[in-house]
């Protein structure tokens, strides 16, 4: 990756941090979207500079910026952010393209989790599927709890635009070396083969 753009989310006191990373990860998949190609592959990665894991109960925070990032300068230029977030730009503070610079010696990777999800969502999903009631799909999942590990992960409401559900988006962060190949990533701007510049 040699280029960049750091969107900063302006939280105020009519919208929260978490309602605005909602509206703002919504803009950026629907613009991934528009520059996909013929295998929903995308040359624009997202990263979250200020990502703060689960620490001695402290929750987990997706931090309040977003970097997106290409190898051509290019791409974020038909990517045009600007255009995308024009309607979120009191509550959004987008930098212009710059390079990378070249002492990054940490590399990490984000992905998305699935999630174990909910004992509640497990039951009105079984109760969809299976045709059963509430008492006969509760009683299926009477022993079930979330992991731990997917509690403490943070993550962003989203709706998704096929089914019109709403689901979390939920971020996990690891540092890896780096890559030697250029890979593509998902319309959310994620791939967990990928090595991004931590800096």
């Amino acid at each position: 990756m040699k280029h960049y753009i750091d969107i900063t989310l302006l939280p105020s006191d009519d919208i929260g941090v978490h309602f605005l990373w909602s509206k703002v990860m919504m803009q950026v998949h629907l613009a991934l979207v528009e520059i996909q190609d013929s295998n929903r592959q995308v040359p624009v990665a997202v990263s979250f500079p200020n990502y703060k894991e689960s620490v001695n109960k402290i929750p987990a925070f997706i931090g309040n910026k977003l970097r997106l990032l290409s190898v051509d300068k290019a791409d974020l230029e038909r990517l045009d952010i600007h255009k995308w977030l024009s309607r979120l730009a009191d509550y959004v503070h987008i930098k212009h393209i710059a390079e990378v610079p070249p002492t990054v010696l940490v590399y990490e990777n984000f992905n998305r989790r699935r999630k174990s999800g909910s004992p509640d969502k497990h039951i009105r999903r079984r109760m969809k599927r299976h045709n059963e009631t509430l008492e006969q799909a509760s009683d299926y999942f009477k022993n079930y709890t979330m992991k731990a590990e997917d509690r403490a992960l943070p993550f962003i409401q989203m709706k998704s635009l096929e089914s019109n559900n709403d689901f979390h988006l939920s971020i996990v962060r690891k540092e890896v070396e780096q890559g030697a190949k250029e890979v593509m990533f998902n319309t959310y701007g994620l791939n967990c083969d990928a090595s991004l510049p931590k800096f």
